[in-house]
């Protein structure tokens, strides 16, 4: 037995899937297989077991599986006790992002974290919140920090740290003529139509399913970049809204004059951004500091114009 073993059948449970874990674990498919195969003959049990949902822990495999993860965490916290201090951390490590905190809150995350890690690697890819979430359970990637949504709430196997409180406000165009109204009830802003940011060809995202707790919702756009979104609330003849975390609002007015803020009244919209794990997937101490830069960066007051 190897530990090299332990933590390929280690990565299967976390991700469901011999192909995900191979490229992972920077080796071939059938490497993997041979090396899983290799282990189970050797204890005289099998471990895995494949369905069309993936591939998953046998009863006795479970029992292997934790074992293994505890026998790989203590390895990580001697190495942890030899290092001299977290510089000496290295790692690579996925990280899915919600689109409106990536542009707040991620270039301060990215620059804090090298400091404390510099030998450590982050892979980050930008998304929308519902997506994020799927990504992060079926083990694509380690992390994610999202809005928080129903599906979220109805996930049991995702761990979570909320970061913050927030509300969504309403971003158009300075000559949307229904804009200049002082007071914007939710009923209103709902009949408007909407410009929603997805990075799939669908419309269940995480701001859509808060808006339609309130009602039905006129979609006009589904866009998958920040370009197109503001480019299409600048064509005057649509009149198109978007909503957006409050605490990014002024980084879309800063960069483009000819778009404004409005807050909604009766009911406001509050939201949380939240950072999840999956529950299958145990924290390494690069990733310990990952999170601890996070959480501190996120704590931080938020200056308009200055995130």
């Amino acid at each position: 037995m190897r530990l090299e073993q332990l933590k390929y059948l280690v990565e299967i449970y976390r991700s469901k899937s011999i192909s995900l874990a191979a490229e992972r674990t920077h080796i071939s498919q059938p490497a993997l297989s041979s090396a899983i195969s290799k282990l189970e003959d050797e204890l005289g049990v099998q471990l895995l077991k494949r369905t069309n949902q993936g591939v998953y822990p046998t009863e006795t495999g479970e029992l292997v599986i934790q074992k293994s993860i505890e026998v790989i965490e203590a390895l990580q916290d001697i190495a942890s006790i030899a290092r001299v201090n977290s510089s000496d951390l290295q790692e690579d490590i996925s990280l899915a992002v919600e689109i409106n905190v990536n542009m707040a809150f991620m270039p301060k995350v990215f620059a804090e974290f090298k400091k404390h890690c510099p030998k450590a690697n982050i892979f980050q890819k930008v998304g929308e919140s519902n997506n994020i979430l799927r990504d992060v359970k079926s083990g694509k990637a380690d992390f994610g920090i999202i809005i928080g949504t129903d599906e979220l709430v109805e996930t049991k196997d995702v761990s979570t740290r909320e970061l913050m409180h927030d509300n969504l406000v309403i971003l158009t165009s300075r000559n949307n003529p229904w804009a200049k109204q002082k007071t914007i009830t939710l009923a209103m802003a709902l009949e408007q139509p909407i410009i929603l940011y997805n990075s799939e060809y669908v419309t269940d995202c995480g701001i859509s399913a808060i808006l339609r707790k309130y009602g039905s919702i006129n979609v006009s756009y589904r866009v998958d970049t920040i370009i197109m979104l503001e480019k299409l609330l600048l064509q005057d003849q649509d009149k198109n809204i978007a909503f957006v975390p409050s605490f990014v609002a002024g980084a879309y007015t800063d960069k483009n004059k000819g778009l404004i803020v409005r807050q909604i009244q009766d009911p406001p919209l509050d939201i949380s951004i939240v950072l999840i794990w999956s529950k299958r997937h145990h924290l390494s101490s690069t990733e310990k500091e990952l999170v601890k830069v996070i959480r501190s960066v996120f704590s931080e007051p938020i200056v308009p114009g200055k995130k």
